[in-house]
C-alpha cells in the first residue's frame, strides 16, 4: 500500500485526524523516524528514515515489534514510555543508543498518543531524532505539545455543546435525543457480535397527586432527586434518560433480561427506601426488556412499556419483564440467563406484603451474586454484593419477626432461634470469605440453600396460613389472594416448584 493510502485509511479510521503533520512526516526526504504501531506492538506505518534505523537493508518496519528488532534493555526503556501513554500523558521521551549499520548513534525517541474520535487510545506514534535534542527537533516538540494543547481545548469545547444539546434542562439525564443515538449505537453492536442489550422504563407511581398536593416545585424536586438517585446505583456501562415526564429509560449494554430485571428490583427498592422531602415516600414501577434478534427499536421499547403496564395495574411498585420469545433460548443467550438460577413463583407468596418483598430480594441477591461470579466482576466489586446479601438478611428476618410476632404465630419464638442461626452461620461464613478460606461459591450455596431453598421454601410456610387471614381481611387492592391448599406439616416436604431453573 502507497503512504498516502496508508495515510488515508488511518484517516478514515479516525486514528490520526492531524493528516497534514503525517504527509509532512513521511516522505523519504524526512530527517525525522516517524511510525505508528497498534496497541498489540506491532507497526502499522513507517517512513524510511525510522526503517533505515531499526532495520535492515531492505526491510521494512509494518508487521514487526520492537521487541523484534532491539536489545532488552532498550526495549524495557520504550516500555516504560508505551506504559507512560496508556496512563493518560500526552507524550513519553527517552534517550537511546542505536546500532546504526554498524556505528552506535544517541537518538531520541518520543512516543505520543493517537486517540480517536472518542478521545480513547488507538495506537502509538514514535519520532526518531538522530543525534541528541537538537533546536529544530525540539521546537518541532513544542509545537506538538501546543497543538495537543488546541486540540484538548477544542475537544473540551465540542463536549460541552454536545453536552448542552444531549441532556434534560431540568435533571442533567440524557434526552429523548441522545437516547435514541446510544440505542441506535447498541443495536448496531447487538446485530454485529450478538451482546446482549436490555431497556428499562421507570415511571414515577401516582406523580401527578405529587404536583397537585405540593406544587410542581415540589414536582421537579423529586425528578431531579430520582435522577441523581438512579445515576449513582448505575452501573458504568448504563445510560439514564428522561423520556418525559415522569418517565425515565435505561439503557443496559451487555445486559441480558434476567441480569437487567435484578438491578431493576434494586434501583426499585432503593427509591422505595429513599427519602423526599419534598414529597414523602416515592414509589416507582419499572418494565424490562432484552432486544430481540431482528426487532427494531418501537417494537423492543413497545414490549418494555407493556411490562410497565403491567407493573401499573399490578399494584404499582414493582418489576416485570417482558416474556422471552422461544428463539431466545439458544446458545447465544447471555450467559447469566443461561445458567442456573434462582426463579420466582408465585406459590412462594404468604400474602404479606412485607414478608414476600424481602424474600424477593434475597431472590434477587442470590442471583446479583451468581452474575458476579459468572462475569468476574473484581473483588471489590463482589465483596460489595456480599455486604448487601448479608445486610438484606438480616433486615429481612427482622421485618418477618415483627410480622409473625404481630400474627400471633404460635411458634415465632422457635422462629426466631432459626434465624439467630443463619445470622451466626452468615457472619462466620463472611469473616472465613474475607480471610480467603472461603470462596464466594460458597456464600452462594449458603444464600442458595440455607437461606433461601431450605429456609424460606421450607421453615417459612409454617407461618403462611397464620399470615393469610390478615391478608385477606386487608383486601388489597391488586394484590391476588392466595387459592392454594394448606401446606403438609413440617413433618411431610410440600411439593414446591423447583426455584433452580
Amino acid at each position: 500500500m502507497a503512504d498516502s493510502d496508508s495515510i488515508d485509511q488511518l484517516a478514515r479510521d479516525s486514528l490520526i485526524p492531524m493528516t497534514g503533520l503525517l504527509s509532512l512526516l513521511m516522505p523519504g526526504s524526512a530527517t525525522v523516524g516517524f511510525a505508528i504501531k497498534g496497541l498489540d506492538g506491532r507497526y502499522r506505518l513507517a517512513n524510511r528514515t525510522i526503517e533505515r534505523l531499526l532495520c535492515g537493508d531492505g526491510e521494512r518496519l509494518a508487521g514487526k515489534s520492537e521487541e523484534d528488532l532491539l536489545p532488552l534493555a532498550t526495549c524495557r526503556l520504550l516500555a516504560e514510555s508505551d506504559r507512560r501513554i496508556i496512563a493518560g500523558e500526552t507524550a513519553a521521551s527517552v534517550e537511546i543508543d542505536l546500532a546504526v549499520h554498524g556505528q552506535n548513534s544517541q537518538c531520541l525517541w518520543l512516543k505520543l498518543p493517537v486517540l480517536g474520535v472518542d478521545r480513547k487510545l488507538q495506537a502509538i506514534a514514535s519520532l526518531i531524532d538522530e543525534a541528541s535534542p537538537q533546536p529544530g527537533f525540539m521546537a518541532m516538540q513544542q509545537t506538538l505539545a501546543r497543538l495537543q494543547q488546541s486540540n484538548r481545548e477544542l475537544q473540551q469545547t465540542v463536549a460541552e455543546l454536545e453536552q448542552v444539546a444531549s441532556t434534560d434542562k431540568l435533571t442533567g439525564a440524557w434526552n429523548r435525543h441522545r437516547l435514541e443515538e446510544g440505542v441506535r449505537s447498541e443495536m448496531d453492536r447487538l446485530n454485529r457480535y450478538q451482546h446482549p442489550l436490555s431497556l428499562l422504563i421507570l415511571d414515577i407511581d401516582c406523580f401527578k397527586p405529587i404536583n397537585d398536593q405540593h406544587g410542581h416545585a415540589a414536582g421537579d424536586a423529586v425528578l431531579k432527586r430520582l435522577t441523581t438517585l438512579l445515576q449513582a446505583k448505575l452501573r458504568s456501562a448504563d445510560s439514564l434518560a428522561r423520556w418525559g415526564g415522569e418517565e425515565f429509560v435505561i439503557l443496559c449494554p451487555n445486559t441480558g433480561r434476567s441480569t437487567a430485571a435484578m438491578l431493576a428490583e434494586r434501583l426499585r427498592r432503593e427509591v422505595a427506601m429513599a427519602k423526599f422531602p419534598e414529597a414523602g415516600a416515592v414509589t416507582v414501577s419499572i418494565g424490562v426488556a432484552e432486544c430481540e434478534p431482528g426487532e427494531s427499536w418501537e417494537q423492543w421499547f413497545e414490549r418494555a412499556d407493556e411490562a410497565l403496564y403491567r407493573a401499573k395495574t399490578g399494584g404499582r411498585n414493582q418489576v416485570q419483564a417482558a416474556p422471552e420469545t422461544p428463539q431466545r433460548a439458544g446458545p447465544e443467550q447471555y450467559v447469566v440467563a443461561n445458567f442456573v438460577q434462582l426463579v420466582w413463583h408465585p406459590a412462594y407468596e404468604c400474602g404479606n406484603e412485607l414478608v414476600d418483598r424481602g424474600h424477593r430480594q434475597l431472590f434477587a441477591d442470590a442471583n446479583e451474586l451468581l452474575s458476579a461470579i459468572l462475569s468476574e466482576h473484581t473483588a471489590e466489586q463482589v465483596n460489595a454484593i456480599v455486604d448487601r446479601l448479608v445486610a438484606d438478611i438480616l433486615q429481612h428476618f427482622c421485618d418477618e419477626e415483627t410480622v409473625i410476632v404481630d400474627a400471633g404465630f404460635p411458634a415465632a419464638a422457635e422462629h426466631i432461634v432459626l434465624h439467630r442461626a443463619l445470622v451466626d452461620q452468615a457472619l462466620k461464613l463472611t469473616g472465613a470469605y474475607r480471610t480467603g478460606t472461603k470462596g464466594v461459591g460458597d456464600v452462594f450455596q449458603f444464600l442458595a440453600y440455607d437461606v433461601v431453598t431450605k429456609h424460606m421454601l421450607g421453615a417459612d410456610r409454617v407461618f403462611f396460613d397464620t399470615l393469610r387471614p390478615q391478608a385477606a381481611a386487608a383486601g388489597r387492592p391488586g394484590k391476588r389472594l392466595s387459592t392454594r391448599s394448606k401446606p403438609p406439616q413440617r413433618q411431610s416436604t410440600p411439593a414446591m416448584p423447583d426455584p433452580l431453573a
